[in-house]
């Protein structure tokens, strides 16, 4: 093994262990007791995870039961009080937003977040990066213009949502479809219109119970597969099966979560959850996804993006990379140009378009391309034997 490789390998085990560590201090935090946690805990590196995974206002709760250094201490205190902070504005941004769409008659169905952030047993606790809203299809234009008359910037936009942000740190992704085409569930999710129940007298509307619980764990899913996901979402799904399961009718949920394909990751994720909080014991996927969620961070990892990308569309060379880059299907460009579902003809004309878009993203795609390449074959196949172990 080469130095560079042993020192990454050191990295990595160091990143476990601390890991570990704060699932222990978060399973305490849940189960309302002090962990026992190894000796010599590095609480600044402790800290320095929470950050990456979004959940150090949560770790917080549990770090004044420690003893460490008084800045690491502050700096978790002060997590705690900014969490709380944005927590109420998206929270009053939501009845706002709501209003102002009701108002102009504008369809629309919160998702996650706020949603999510009430199953725990302190809504504060969360951290929530974004403000998700699902708008119908017809509405969606008019959505953004609202956004924007309240001070919104719109910073992004691609083949199923629009991203508005407002300073200091309101953000909010307008999504005009719930999944993409390689998520598990994609048509399961073409007609969430027809499912969505109304909400009292305004144009909001809002999930079932069932719905929700399998929209959420598919969004979970979809990180996992892509790039991977955080410890966020563990302690998300902790709090669903606390207090949304139970509430939950069962065959309508058994009946979902076959149609969208979630069946067996439901059965895996679960798992992971009692293993973690609840003390049941282990075995070696629920190890594997433990070590996967824990060196992803928050959003996922470019490694496992490439790796996965590899084995979800086949890209495991240069050529083909950009030939799949530069000209996706018909119908993923009817995403990013609507026009095109009127004039499919002009679709060549479109693929130069992006190709001349592209330009100006270079660089990334290089990386992109560079870092697919590099995909080893046994990589490959380790990777693909655990998506297929977990249900994806």
């Amino acid at each position: 093994m080469s130095n560079s490789a042993e020192l990454e390998q050191q990295k990595t085990t160091a990143c476990l262990n601390t890991g570990k560590n704060l699932i222990k201090i978060i399973s305490g935090i849940i189960n309302d007791k002090k962990a026992d946690l190894d000796e010599n805990v590095d609480f600044a590196k402790i800290l320095k995870l929470s950050y990456a995974h979004r959940i150090s206002g949560f770790v917080a709760y549990g770090a004044k039961n420690y003893e460490m250094d008084i800045a690491v201490q502050q700096k978790f205190e002060s997590e705690l009080f900014k969490t709380a902070a944005r927590h109420t504005a998206q929270e009053r941004e939501v009845k706002e937003l709501s209003e102002e769409f009701s108002k102009a008659g504008i369809t629309h169905c919160f998702l996650k977040g706020l949603k999510i952030s009430n199953l725990y047993d302190v809504p504060e606790m969360r951290f929530m990066l974004d403000i998700d809203v699902y708008v119908e299809g017809d509405d969606f234009n008019s959505a953004i213009e609202v956004m924007k008359n309240r001070g919104y910037e719109e910073i992004s936009v691609d083949d199923k949502d629009c991203s508005l942000s407002k300073k200091p740190f309101l953000n909010v992704d307008l999504h005009r479809e719930l999944k993409y085409d390689f998520d598990l569930g994609y048509e399961f999710y073409k007609n969430v219109d027809e499912r969505l129940v109304a909400v009292d007298n305004t144009s909001e509307k809002t999930m079932t119970k069932e719905e929700f619980y399998v929209y959420l764990l598919s969004h979970t899913a979809h990180h996992f597969a892509t790039a991977g996901t955080g410890i966020k979402s563990v302690i998300d799904h902790y709090y669903i099966l606390k207090n949304l399961l139970p509430e939950c009718d069962k065959n309508i949920l058994a009946d979902y979560l076959s149609k969208s394909g979630l069946e067996k990751f439901n059965v895996s994720f679960s798992k992971l959850c009692r293993v973690w909080f609840m003390g049941e014991q282990t075995d070696e996927t629920t190890e594997r996804m433990s070590d996967y969620i824990i060196l992803s961070g928050a959003y996922g990892t470019d490694i496992n993006y490439y790796v996965n990308s590899v084995l979800r569309m086949g890209m495991d060379d240069v050529r083909t990379y950009y030939v799949k880059r530069l000209f996706p299907e018909y119908k993923l460009m009817s995403y990013r140009y609507p026009v095109l579902k009127r004039f499919k003809i002009l679709l060549p004309v479109f693929w130069i378009v992006r190709i001349l878009q592209s330009l100006f993203d270079i660089r990334r795609i290089k990386n992109e391309a560079t870092g697919i390449a590099g995909v080893e074959n046994e990589n490959k196949e380790k990777q693909n034997t655990f998506l297929e172990n977990v249900g994806l």
